[in-house]
C-alpha cells in the first residue's frame, strides 16, 4: 500500500529493445510471446512495472512549483521590515 492509503497502482511497460517504441499494460499479461513491435519488427522487449500514484518526489514538485490559489493569502512574504533591512546595507 502507497502512504496515501490508495492501492498501489502499477502497469506493465515494454519497451522495444531495437526501437524504444513502449506499450503500456493494465492488466499485466503484456504482449503475447509471438507478436512483434508494430514499428520495426522487433520480437525483444524489456519488461518494467511502472507505478502510477505520485511517491515524495512528486508530490514535493508538485508543492513547490504550483501556483497558490489561496485567496487569503497575502500576495508576497516580504515584510516591511525586509525592506528597510535592505536600505540598511
Amino acid at each position: 500500500m502507497a502512504d496515501n492509503d490508495q492501492p498501489d497502482q502499477r502497469i506493465l511497460v515494454q519497451v522495444c529493445i531495437a526501437c524504444g517504441k513502449e506499450y503500456f499494460y493494465e492488466d499485466g499479461q503484456g504482449r503475447p510471446a509471438d507478436e512483434n513491435c508494430e514499428k520495426c519488427g522487433n520480437g525483444v522487449f524489456r519488461s518494467f512495472y511502472a507505478d502510477t500514484n505520485p511517491d515524495d518526489v512528486a508530490r514535493d514538485f508538485a508543492d513547490t512549483t504550483e501556483r497558490d490559489v489561496a485567496t487569503n493569502d497575502p500576495a508576497t512574504d516580504v515584510t516591511r521590515g525586509d525592506l528597510q533591512d535592505l536600505n540598511n546595507l
